[in-house]
């Protein structure tokens, strides 16, 4: 039997990340798996290269405690680091797995950090939904930005040109299904939530999660599926954090305030029990 916790959006403050270390010393899971937004965010995107050091400090303490950390970046995060990202993985201080399939203690991880346009200016992780679906936010909040490799803010000319040039959200995921051996052992960190499982209700009562994520999770069944981007979903929606697509189990914890929200979950044989949220409580 394997315990795994599971959450995303830990970037609200420096506090999560020693949480984030306590805890695992505490509930001691083989396997912590991250489904994007790492880096704090308080003092701006472009401030994040500076926590590197202390995010390795933090993941070596989890891999110190006996954990796998399993991790992608997610759509407030600063695209610059993905080199370190790299780095870590190769150093064996985490698993970086965003548009790759890494088996990690006989299940496959797959990670997919792209999300489909929202009002906020940052668009690096903005993707199309699928080459047919170019979606656009009818809010922006301001021009579309860019970072660029001297980590300055760059203004995106023309967003609907941008957009086109990208792979798509589906793209990625598909990519990944044909380098997976088991579907029904595999494990999905995708940073978007699925539209009409209530992951992606926002405090406006807007719902703003993907199409085109639901129907790969209804049409491939893996195993499960971690999510997040709308830290505020379980609140809004009465508490749902957890649920079915067919066989796929797939959750989405929030994240809210300045306590830690986690989801853990057991697993033998292919098969999930003991699904808690550290808040809203059994499944």
């Amino acid at each position: 039997m394997m315990k795994v916790m599971a959450f995303a959006d830990i970037h609200q403050s420096e506090d999560k990340w020693d949480q984030l270390v306590s805890t695992v010393r505490t509930i001691k899971p083989e396997v912590v798996a991250i489904a994007g937004d790492l880096l704090p965010k308080n003092n701006g995107t472009l401030a994040q290269i500076s926590f590197l050091p202390y995010l390795r400090v933090c993941a070596s303490a989890i891999k110190g405690a006996g954990a796998e950390l399993v991790l992608i970046l997610g759509n407030d995060d600063n695209q610059l680091l993905v080199p370190e990202m790299e780095k870590g993985d190769e150093q064996g201080l985490w698993h970086y797995v965003a548009d790759k399939v890494k088996m990690i203690k006989g299940y496959e991880f797959c990670g997919c950090p792209w999300i489909r346009d929202y009002p906020f200016a940052y668009k690096y992780w903005v993707a199309p939904d699928s080459s047919e679906v170019l979606f656009i936010n009818h809010v922006q909040l301001g021009p579309p930005l860019m970072i660029n490799k001297k980590n300055e803010i760059e203004t995106i000319p023309d967003l609907k040109t941008y957009l086109k040039s990208k792979t798509s959200i589906i793209e990625s995921l598909e990519n990944m299904v044909g380098q997976v051996k088991d579907i029904s052992k595999s494990i999905w960190l995708i940073h978007e939530p699925p539209i009409n499982m209530g992951f992606d209700h926002c405090a406006t009562g807007e719902k703003v999660g993907s199409p085109v994520v639901n129907k790969f999770l209804l049409e491939k069944q893996p195993l499960f599926s971690i999510h997040g981007h709308i830290h505020e979903a379980p609140k809004y929606n009465g508490g749902i954090w957890a649920g079915r697509i067919g066989r796929a189990m797939s959750i989405q914890a929030g994240q809210l305030d300045g306590q830690l929200y986690y989801v853990t979950f057991d697993l033998r044989d292919g098969e999930i029990a003991n699904l808690t949220h550290s808040v809203y409580g059994r499944y």
